[in-house]
């Protein structure tokens, strides 16, 4: 017999109420749990120093002690990347890994997410997700790497948010524009656009002549499919689904040739 409630009495809960649950914990286990045993292990400053680090990566104003509830909200996405803040702070890894590990299998039915080596990523396809999203995450957690980690992780973010709300779709694009855009910045040397940059990155990867012309005419559609999906918070039509999540695969292949190349 299940030991899940909503199993046992046959509830039919849905995603939204999981989500609006798998929310609620996290702010339990960060606010309530985290922040409580960091105030009393290193003192205000050290936990006020902890949501400094949380707010800094959520990309919210830090306003003074206490604020993090606040600037989660209820916000499904940026409870996610809390986690994997508090994963990301030295002192706190064990910990985010628990709490992640812990609140999904608190969750009462699938929500379309995992927990793999401080991340949170999309249930999908395991193999393309461990080749082209899992090893992608491995090789740009370096200071170097930081502009493709960034926008890399922003867009596995809006993914999972872009099932409610497909408008997201485009900021899906935007991201990984973004990534591949950093990318050739780092391989190339320069600070030029992607679409200035396009010959020297296919260059620079010493790639075979066919699959340089595959790399230019990605690059390309990278460029039109950009401009298609819009400034990024912009009311545009969304893209199709399958359409950018394999543009999020290709671009993850693309970090993969050129952060493993052997030269």
């Amino acid at each position: 017999m299940s030991n899940k409630f909503h199993q046992r009495f046959r509830i039919d809960l849905g995603v939204d109420e999981a989500k609006r649950r798998f929310v609620n914990r996290v702010n339990n286990a960060l606010v309530s749990q985290v922040m409580r045993f960091a105030a009393k292990k290193y003192g205000v400053e050290g936990a006020s120093s902890l949501e400094q680090h949380i707010c800094q990566i959520l990309g919210e104003r830090w306003t003074g002690w206490g604020c993090l509830e606040e600037r989660m909200g209820n916000n499904f996405a940026s409870c996610l990347r809390a986690i994997e803040a508090l994963y990301s702070h030295p002192n706190y890894v064990d910990e985010a890994d628990r709490i992640a590990k812990s609140i999904l299998e608190e969750t009462e039915i699938d929500i379309g997410i995992r927990w793999e080596n401080g991340h949170f990523l999309p249930s999908g396809s395991p193999v393309l997700d461990k080749a082209l999203v899992d090893d992608v995450l491995g090789l740009i957690q370096t200071t170097a790497s930081q502009g493709i980690n960034h926008a890399f992780t922003k867009g596995l973010h809006h993914l999972l948010s872009s099932t409610k709300k497909p408008e997201l779709l485009s900021d899906v694009v935007a991201d990984m524009y973004e990534a591949l855009e950093a990318l050739a910045k780092i391989v190339c040397g320069n600070d030029k656009d992607l679409s200035a940059n396009r010959e020297a990155l296919v260059s620079k990867l010493n790639l075979s002549e066919n699959y340089k012309q595959i790399m230019k005419q990605f690059i390309e559609y990278a460029n039109d499919l950009h401009r298609h999906a819009g400034e990024r918070g912009q009311t545009k039509p969304a893209p199709v689904r399958r359409e950018v999540e394999a543009f999020m695969y290709f671009t993850g292949l693309i970090i993969r040739l050129a952060l493993t190349r052997e030269d």
